[in-house]
């Protein structure tokens, strides 16, 4: 039998962001949390996020690396500024889980001496109801950032 993904039908809530850093160095490193808290009155099921960094900073190859992925996640696929992953799921109605991400900044900017502001936009989909049957799914992408996950580097 196969149960195909229902479209996403809202934006998600519960979701939470925070970089360690508001302003940082050539050479820094960065913490990124990305967390989910199931606010709906059943469990979520299957739980996607991936996140990379906003424009221009996502064409500065080799300028923010990500170098691990842990937490509460099943997979953590990470490639360059780039990462996706799964929560551990189920998540219960009220639980929470979260993801750190470490980012390296390079230590030879391209982009000069000047301050450069980094944010990340994040992208979540996930999925709530009972399984194999009609559930609902939601999902939200940040284009241009999240406030809580920008730092200047200077």
């Amino acid at each position: 039998m196969f149960f195909a993904a229902q479209p996403a039908s809202a934006a998600v809530s519960g979701t939470a962001f925070a970089v360690d850093k508001a302003t940082a160095k050539a050479g820094d490193q960065l913490t990124l949390t990305l967390s989910l808290t199931n606010s709906e009155n059943s469990p979520i099921y299957f739980a996607y996020e991936a996140v990379q960094p906003t424009w221009p900073a996502n064409t500065q190859a080799g300028a923010f690396t990500i170098v691990s992925c842990t937490g509460d996640t099943s997979d953590c696929a990470f490639s360059g500024n780039s990462a996706n992953f799964h929560f551990n799921a189920p998540i219960a109605p009220g639980a929470t889980k979260s993801v750190t991400l470490t980012v390296k900044i390079t230590d030879t900017p391209a982009w000069g001496t000047a301050p450069y502001t980094l944010n990340w936009a994040p992208y979540v989909y996930y999925e709530f109801g009972q399984v194999g049957t009609t559930g609902t799914a939601k999902d939200q992408t940040w284009t241009f950032g999240v406030p809580t996950l920008q730092t200047v580097i200077s």
